[in-house]
């Protein structure tokens, strides 16, 4: 998905809590920003909402990302 997906390029995610962890951990790692969010029906629904945003980076330097402008 890395490489499909463009720099600044959402990804919506809908799973279960410990999913939703495990790929926000991946995603981490990949320097993309990821947050959980409750579903549309309150939080004691156990599915959640994980929005990721790939950021835009380039080797080299300090690995600077846009935000770090």
């Amino acid at each position: 998905m890395d490489r499909i997906l463009r720099p600044e390029g959402t990804v919506i995610l809908r799973d279960e809590v410990d999913v939703l962890n495990k790929v926000r951990k991946i995603v981490g790692g990949m320097r993309w920003d990821a947050k959980i969010m409750d579903h549309e029906d309150g939080p004691l629904v156990p599915e959640k909402i994980l929005v990721v945003v790939k950021q835009y980076w380039v080797a080299g330097s300090g690995n600077s990302t846009s935000s770090d402008e």
